[in-house]
């Protein structure tokens, strides 16, 4: 009886003993560290999902390696904005306005100084601007300013030095007027600069200067408004604060 008590016990338990055995590997539990290595239990989570155990870039490129955290799958910019083109780390409408060193931000710097147009010429290769903000007044910052020069030449003396034509070569969503100073310090427009409005002329999109023939029925020409020999153009925005919009100035002088 103590026999067949024994042979029945031994028969209950041993299926227990077996399922807790370590000698069948196929009963190991496995664990996984989220790098994509199911038995791997040395490495750590990369983030990447390309399997590797390097540290996580966060950029969603899938290439470890690159580290910029961007978030746009391009791992050469690493500019933090989303947008691959601009590397510029701010995501900041200001990478529209004009490059440094293309114009002036105030009246009087080098910066802004383009040369002389001459009779019969175009100054076409202005630079390709933008001002963010919407202007804030004069030499308050929102704002490109350029000298342009139209020099009287012997050929062509008063009262036949010609026409002077500025405009928008470009002027996006029509975001842009500018001002004509015969200095700086001076008034917009001054001393018969816009002779149908004076110094309240409104914005410009164009601006033109005509040296005035000879009157026939006198024996003097009539050029008694000073010859703008140079004048500086104060461009501003307009309309549509903060639009990504550009322009360009145009000089023709005839």
């Amino acid at each position: 009886m103590s026999a067949q008590r024994l042979v029945l016990l031994t028969i209950l338990v041993s299926p227990h003993l077996l399922a807790c055995s370590d000698d069948d590997p196929g009963n190991q539990p496995m664990f996984s560290t989220g790098n994509g290595s199911a038995g791997d239990e040395s490495s750590t989570g990369d983030e990447t999902g390309d399997g590797g155990n390097t540290t996580g870039d966060g950029d969603g490129d899938g290439d470890p390696t690159t580290g910029d955290g961007d978030g746009d799958g391009d791992p050469t910019t690493g500019d933090g904005d989303g947008d691959p083109t601009t590397g510029d780390g701010d995501g900041d409408p200001g990478v529209c306005a004009t490059p440094p060193g293309l114009a002036g931000s105030s009246c009087g710097q080098d910066a802004g100084v383009k040369g002389a147009v001459a009779m019969g010429e175009t100054m076409a290769d202005l630079p390709v601007g933008g001002v963010v903000k919407l202007d804030n007044g004069p030499g308050n910052g929102e704002e490109d300013w350029y000298r342009l020069d139209f020099p009287i030449d012997n050929a062509n003396q008063r009262p036949l030095a010609g026409t002077i034509e500025l405009s928008f070569a470009l002027n996006e969503g029509g975001d842009y007027r500018f001002e004509i100073f015969r200095d700086c310090g001076a008034q917009p427009y001054g001393q018969g600069l816009a002779a149908e409005f004076g110094t309240s002329a409104p914005p410009l999109l164009e601006w033109t200067f005509n040296d005035l023939p000879p009157d026939p029925e006198q024996d003097a020409p009539i050029h008694n408004v000073m010859w703008p020999t140079s004048v500086w153009v104060r461009v501003f925005r307009f309309q549509n604060d903060e639009a990504c919009s550009s322009y360009q100035l145009q000089a023709v002088r005839n």
